[in-house]
């Protein structure tokens, strides 16, 4: 299975299900299609990462599961400097005290 047919999958199924659940839920018909658009844009870039990854292991002469976890772990790995990283503070503009 190529990585096309993956995400091509993985859109169609995870609007399918995401407009489902949305409409169980309650929401009318134009909101659960935007929620139904954005749950499958959204998996479509994880599965075309993932299976991306696992293309070029592959081609590289490693195996696909390699890829696959190396995708991950980097993504996972992306998260958690981006939560270490210390929180950027805006310089505040005090007045200076001019003594004379």
């Amino acid at each position: 299975m190529n990585s096309w047919i993956r995400i091509g999958l993985a859109l169609v199924l995870s609007f399918l299900l995401s407009l489902s659940v949305a409409l169980i839920n309650g929401q009318d018909l134009l909101t659960a299609l935007q929620a139904g658009l954005v749950i499958a844009l959204l998996s479509g870039e994880i599965v075309a990462v993932l299976s991306w990854g696992m293309e070029m292991a592959v081609a590289n002469g490693y195996p696909g599961w390699l890829g696959f976890l190396l995708a991950l772990c980097l993504n996972i790995l992306g998260l958690i400097v981006l939560a270490l990283l210390p929180a950027r503070t805006q310089p505040s503009h005090k007045p200076v005290d001019k003594q004379a």
